[in-house]
């Protein structure tokens, strides 16, 4: 089923590649809004554009994401989540998997923007892009429990995007450490938090999408 999760999560990606584009487009659009309010004050923008960056980014990929489980469910595989098969988790996994895989390059290009957009150095665009790859699998299982959410909750779901950015705080004040700051000691303990927060946001995705 693992195989089955990467094959269906990596094909589903493909075919929907103009969503990825759209959430960099909203990403475009929410950094140049946020550079217009704070364009009279030149000095302010540029240290603040990590931040900034890593806060719109988060929200861009998890609306971009918002519909990940929905295939699942009107197709009727999400009766193995409930009755917890055995093969259930693997099949999860293969989709964590594939959406890690895919997010990779939009990562990149979404680090580039917010370089170009802030106009930060070189060293600030290799800082941020090293920080969103180690923490792309963080990402993509929390924008994974927040679809399932979404699943769950029907409409009401939509607003639950706005709660993804709490949960990724600490790689946000990771990442624009890192950024301030870049060490191979900052990035291992980052890489540390990434990895228990995919565990824990996959493990509740699984108990979360039973319940659907």
């Amino acid at each position: 089923m693992f195989s089955a999760g990467l094959r269906l999560e990596l094909r589903l990606r493909l075919r929907g590649g103009l969503t990825a584009l759209g959430a960099l487009g909203f990403l475009a659009v929410a950094l140049t809004a946020v550079g217009l309010t704070l364009g009279q004050f030149p000095e302010r923008l540029r240290p603040a554009g990590p931040a900034i960056g890593w806060a719109m980014i988060v929200l861009a990929f998890v609306y971009a994401n918002a519909d990940w489980w929905l295939d699942q469910i009107q197709s009727g595989l999400n009766q193995r989540f409930r009755v917890m098969a055995a093969d259930a988790a693997g099949f999860v996994y293969g989709r964590a998997v594939g959406g890690w895989l895919a997010s990779l390059p939009w990562f990149l290009i979404a680090a580039w923007l917010v370089t170009l957009f802030y106009s930060q150095p070189t060293s600030a665009f290799s800082a941020l892009a090293a920080g969103l790859l180690i923490s792309a699998s963080a990402l993509t299982a929390l924008s994974a429990f927040v679809s399932a959410l979404r699943t769950l909750l029907g409409n009401v779901g939509v607003f639950l995007g706005a709660m993804a950015l709490p949960f990724a705080l600490p790689l946000v004040v990771l990442g624009v450490g890192l950024v301030d700051s870049f060490t191979l000691a900052s990035c291992a303990f980052m890489l540390g938090v990434s990895l228990l927060q995919t565990l824990v946001f996959i493990v509740a995705t699984r108990w979360v999408l039973s319940l659907v």
